[in-house]
C-alpha cells in the first residue's frame, strides 16, 4: 500500500474522507464499452434517474455492464462518517514540507503543457499501471516476460556492455548504491549469459545506454525500483525459471486434488494481505504483533485470531458468510461481528463469489478436512445431561462467562474471549473438544487455561469439583459439555450468568481432583 507520511502534500480533505469511508465507492460509474465516466446528462438523455448501483448497473447510452465501483483491494473498515473525518485530518496532517516553501508551480497552468504532458505519459506508459482518461487502449510499454529465461543470448542486448560482459575483469556499473545491489559483488569474471543480464539491468536499469548517445525519447525507460541485494536475485532466480518447456502436461506441478485449493487460496490471501494481521504459519509474525503497542503484555489478547487451525475450527458454511460480511449484521455493520472486544477491526474486503470459495476450500484444505463438509448431529441432553454440564459450565473452577461476551455491554467491556451463542454455527463439535482440552497446544500463550481435564482410564472428567450426579456417568465430561454449549440458547446463558453473580465463592474439597499446575481461572478464546 502507498506510504502515507507525506499524504497531507497531495491529497485534499474531501478525497480522504470519501475514499477512507468507502474507498470502493465512484463519483461517476464507468462505461468500459465507451471508455469513459458517465455523467448525470447521459442518464438525463434518456430520461432516467442519475443512479448507479448493483440493481442498476447498466449504461444508459448502450446498456453495457457499468463499473459501478472502484477496483482497488484497500478494504471497507466500515467506520463511521465521523471516524473517517478524524482519520483524514489526521492524515492531512501528515506533511514533511510547508506548502509555502515549494518551488513556484505557475507555469502548470499554462494549457501547452497540456499536449507535452500527454506524450511523456504515453512514452512511459504510465497507463499499464494506472487508470487514466484518454488512455484506455494504451499498450504495455515492457517487454513480454512470459518465456524471458528461452531467449535466445543474442536476442539480449548487452549493447556496448557486450565485450566487457564476455572479458570480465571489469564491472560496468559506476554507482556504488546499485553496485552494491548484485548479488555477487562486483563480476571479477565473464558475465555474458542471462544471469548476468538479469541481475545488471535490475540492478541498474539503464546500464545497457552506457557509451551511447541517444535522443531523451530513446533512452531505455525501465525505472530503478531500488531493489535490495535479495530482490534482485530473487528476481534473477525467476526470470531464469521463466521458460518455454518441452516437458509434458504429466511433468508439470498442477495438482488437481486439496493442494490446488491451497495454491488458489494462497494467491487470494496474499493478494489482501492477510498476513499483516492473522497467523497463517506456526512462527510466522504479522506485521501487527510488531507494532510497539501490541508488546504491551495487556494487548496481547487484543490481537486478531490465529488461523493455523482455521479449517479444523470453524464450519465453512459459517466462515463464507463471515468473510463477505464481517460485521455479521447489515444494520450494525461498525462493529466487529466475531470479536466486539478487539480494538482492531475485521474490515470487509469485498470478495468476489470465486475469492470466498477458494478461501472457504484453502482453510479446509489446509487442514485435511473432507469436502463437501457435513455438519456432526449431536444428542440431544438430557434434563439430568443439562444439569450436569450447567455445574460444569458455571463451576467456579472454570468460570466460562468469566471471558466470553454474552451480549451485556457492562459485562463486555472486560471481555476477552467470543460469545458462546454462535459456538453452534460457527464452530466444530470435534475441534471445540480439542480445544477444551488442551488449548495451550493448539495456540501456545493463549489465556484459555490447559489442564481443566484430565484423563481418568479411557474417560476425559472435568478436573475440578462435580456435584454427585457424575457418579456413575461414563461419557466424557468434554464431550457433555461441548453439547451443552451447541445447543446454548440465550435465555440458558442469561440463566447462568446470573447463577454465577449470586453464587458464593466456592471452596473446593479436598476429596476432588486438584487442578493440574498451570491450570488459572479464566477461559480464553
Amino acid at each position: 500500500a502507498a506510504n502515507l507520511t507525506r499524504v497531507g502534500e497531495k491529497a485534499n480533505y474531501s478525497y480522504l474522507v470519501r475514499w477512507i469511508h468507502n474507498p470502493r465507492q465512484r463519483t461517476r460509474p464507468y462505461c468500459p464499452y465507451e471508455k469513459k465516466d458517465i455523467g448525470p446528462e447521459d442518464y438525463a438523455k434518456k430520461g432516467l434517474p442519475y443512479v448507479f448501483d448493483e440493481t442498476h448497473s447498466r449504461c444508459p447510452n448502450d446498456g453495457h455492464e457499468l463499473q459501478i465501483q472502484n477496483m482497488t483491494v484497500m478494504p471497507i473498515l466500515r467506520l463511521s462518517e465521523d471516524d473517517a473525518r478524524d482519520i483524514a485530518t489526521y492524515l492531512i496532517s501528515q506533511k514533511k514540507k510547508d506548502p509555502a516553501s515549494y518551488a513556484d508551480a505557475s507555469f502548470m497552468d499554462d494549457p501547452k503543457l497540456k499536449e507535452q504532458g500527454r506524450t511523456w505519459v504515453r512514452h512511459f506508459g504510465c497507463a499499464g499501471c494506472h487508470e487514466i482518461s484518454g488512455f484506455e487502449d494504451e499498450g504495455r510499454i515492457g517487454t513480454e516476460l512470459t518465456a524471458e529465461g528461452s531467449k535466445p543470448i543474442e536476442r539480449l542486448d548487452f549493447a556496448l556492455l557486450t565485450h566487457p560482459a564476455e572479458v570480465g575483469g571489469g564491472e560496468p556499473i559506476k554507482d556504488q548504491d546499485n553496485l552494491a545491489r548484485l548479488p555477487e559483488g562486483p563480476a571479477k569474471g565473464p558475465w555474458y549469459d542471462h544471469k548476468g543480464f538479469f541481475e545488471h539491468k535490475l540492478a541498474e536499469p539503464n546500464i545497457y545506454d552506457q557509451g551511447k548517445v541517444k535522443a531523451e525519447t530513446e533512452k531505455l525507460r525501465m525505472p530503478n525500483a531500488h531493489l535490495t541485494k535479495e530482490q534482485v536475485q530473487a528476481l534473477t532466480t525467476f526470470l531464469l525459471g521463466s521458460q518455454e518447456t518441452s516437458l509434458p502436461e504429466s511433468y508439470q506441478y498442477k495438482p488437481q486434488d486439496w493442494r490446488h485449493d491451497i495454491q488458489e487460496g494462497w494467491w487470494v490471501v496474499k493478494k489482501y494481505n492477510c498476513m499483516g494481521c492473522h497467523q497463517f504459519l506456526p512462527g510466522q509474525p504479522s506485521t501487527l504483533m510488531q507494532i510497539p503497542r501490541y508488546q504491551d503484555p495487556d494487548w496481547k489478547e487484543q490481537l486478531p485470531p490465529q488461523l493455523l487451525t482455521e479449517g479444523a475450527r470453524v464450519d465453512p458454511e459459517w466462515l463464507l458468510r463471515f468473510l463477505h460480511n464481517p460485521a455479521l449484521s447489515e444494520t450494525d455493520t461498525n462493529r466487529n461481528g466475531v470479536r466486539p472486544y478487539l480494538k482492531v477491526r475485521m474490515p470487509t474486503f469485498n470478495f468476489s463469489a470465486s475469492e470466498l470459495r477458494k478461501l472457504v476450500r484453502f482453510f479446509q484444505a489446509a487442514q485435511q478436512q473432507p469436502m463437501p463438509y457435513i455438519r456432526q448431529q449431536l444428542a440431544e441432553l438430557t434434563p439430568k445431561e443439562t444439569e450436569m454440564a450447567r455445574s460444569l459450565f458455571s463451576s467456579a473452577a472454570a468460570p466460562c462467562l468469566k471471558c466470553h461476551a454474552t451480549g451485556d455491554v457492562a459485562h463486555d467491556q472486560h471481555a476477552t474471549a467470543p460469545n458462546f451463542l454462535m459456538a453452534k454455527d460457527r464452530l466444530k463439535p470435534g475441534w471445540t473438544e480439542r480445544w477444551i482440552i488442551d488449548p495451550q497446544s493448539i495456540s501456545p500463550g493463549t489465556s484459555m487455561p490447559s489442564g481443566l481435564f484430565h484423563k481418568l482410564g479411557e474417560q476425559w472428567v472435568f478436573s475440578g469439583p462435580t456435584p454427585p450426579s457424575f457418579q456413575g456417568y461414563e461419557q466424557d465430561h468434554t464431550k457433555l459439555l461441548v453439547r451443552y454449549i451447541f445447543a446454548l440458547t440465550p435465555e440458558e446463558q442469561r440463566r447462568v450468568s446470573g447463577m454465577m453473580k449470586s453464587a458464593p465463592a466456592a471452596k473446593t474439597s479436598s476429596t476432588k481432583p486438584a487442578r493440574p499446575a498451570g491450570a488459572t481461572a479464566g477461559a480464553g478464546r
